[in-house]
């Protein structure tokens, strides 16, 4: 009976002191580290680094996270198969300058898509510029001048500050393709310059920002970091107390703190202490 009740006793204990230290183990310094490539700018929440996150769960948006290059640049690809090089990223005014991977450093560049945003949380900042390209036209308004390095036989390309086409035409009727890059306002001086400034531009890139992901929306209101499991395919919060939990920090289920399962003979014996009339016999037991 004396072992049953020291059983009964200690494991309860043993188990809260273990899950709940495990539980303050996990540091927001520890999960939540700075990385960084041979080249580019401090990766640091909320992006992440794939290579060297745990692979069970990182810290950081789930759409935020970058690669290096063989070369050591950052890469960062929205939607799987669009890469571009982050050049630089400013934390305190959520905007990174990003330069697509394609067209970078060429000095007649073709851009082949625009920038595709989809439903991240992320959007074009003021600071850019849209430029339109038509591609392989057939025919054309005369005095208007063509890009002469991607000039296709008697098919001629134009760019243009988007809005600013040549009234009258019919652009999208008359060229194979037409494609909308962005750029930043400042590597365009004027429209009559824009013929010698575009692929300068291009390969300065462009800015975004970033907004709170709608997963990490009530992780960063009760001020901690926002994460995710891919084992248990949850958000997570890490917090500035040391524990990781689940969607936020205050009120929040930790991650760390397991259940205990009690024997059905200490049940039997939790029971009689609690029958007991006597006040010294009854231990204070916390689950």
């Amino acid at each position: 009976m004396f072992k049953l009740a020291f059983i009964c006793f200690v494991a309860p204990l043993f188990l809260l002191f273990t899950n709940t230290s495990s539980s303050h183990n996990t540091s927001s310094s520890t999960n939540c580290p700075t990385y960084h490539c041979k080249n580019g700018p401090n990766i640091s929440y909320p992006f992440w680094l794939s290579q060297g996150s745990p692979p069970d769960q990182y810290c950081g948006y789930p759409e935020f996270g970058l690669i290096c290059s063989d070369h050591g640049d950052p890469i960062f690809s929205p939607p799987p198969g669009y890469y571009y090089y982050v050049k630089n990223v400013d934390y305190g005014k959520h905007s990174l300058n990003l330069v697509d991977f394609d067209t970078a450093n060429q000095t007649c560049p073709r851009a082949l898509h625009k920038v595709p945003l989809g439903n991240l949380p992320l959007s074009q900042s003021s600071l850019n510029l849209n430029l339109g390209f038509y591609y392989n036209c057939t025919s054309y308004p005369s005095g208007v001048p063509s890009i002469k390095c991607l000039s296709f036989g008697v098919k001629e390309s134009f760019v243009f500050v988007m809005g600013n086409e040549t009234k009258g035409f019919d652009w999208l009727e008359n060229c194979e393709a037409n494609v909308m890059v962005t750029v930043m306002k400042d590597q365009i001086t004027s429209d009559n310059g824009l013929m010698h400034q575009f692929a300068g531009a291009i390969s300065e890139g462009f800015v975004l920002e970033w907004r709170t992901s709608s997963n990490c929306v009530e992780c960063e209101a009760s001020n901690g970091l926002c994460g995710y499991s891919n084992t248990r395919k949850e958000v997570l919060c890490f917090c500035n107390d040391g524990t990781t939990r689940s969607n936020k920090c205050d009120g929040g289920s930790s991650t760390g703190l397991s259940r205990l399962i009690i024997d059905p003979s200490c049940q039997g014996l939790f029971s009689s202490w609690r029958n007991w009339g006597t006040a010294d016999m009854h231990p204070t037991l916390h689950f």
